[in-house]
């Protein structure tokens, strides 16, 4: 069940063999999600304006990259993930934006996936304490 918050706490633990039996394996050649991958253009724009508002109001962003199997980071995939780190990393110059980048943190602790590309709820659970615990990321004082 999604909670109020729009969570889904899967507790389901990735398992290739038996992932790889109910669902037929993709290559990052053939992933749909890729084929119209660009990095310039009207997303850019958008985020551009986004970083313009946030300093703006003072606002710190900060963008985490989220961790991947090593099943998933296949060579094609991988190349697309060096090319995105770049371009985050172009942005983390600008002083209100904070680009952590967890993608190769656990990329054989398939316990903290629930397919080869999504955190359950136990990745879920320790992503939120990296990041609590992140001393780059500049969290509010009480």
């Amino acid at each position: 069940m999604v909670d109020v918050d729009g969570f889904l706490a899967l507790s389901a633990r990735f398992n290739p063999t038996e992932f790889d039996h109910k669902h037929p394996k993709v290559s990052g050649n053939y992933d749909s999600d890729y084929q119209s991958f660009q990095l310039l253009g009207v997303q850019h724009s958008a985020l551009q304006s986004v970083l313009i508002f946030a300093k703006q109001q003072n606002i710190t962003m900060v963008f985490i990259n989220m961790p991947l199997t090593a099943e998933y980071l296949d060579p094609v995939r991988s190349k697309y993930e060096e090319e995105f780190q770049q371009y985050m990393l172009a942005l983390a110059t600008h002083p209100n934006f904070v680009y952590r980048d967890l993608s190769e943190l656990w990329p054989q602790a398939n316990d903290f996936f629930s397919d080869p590309s999504h955190l359950n709820r136990y990745g879920a659970y320790e992503v939120s304490n990296k990041i609590a615990n992140d001393p780059m990321i500049p969290w509010r004082k009480k």
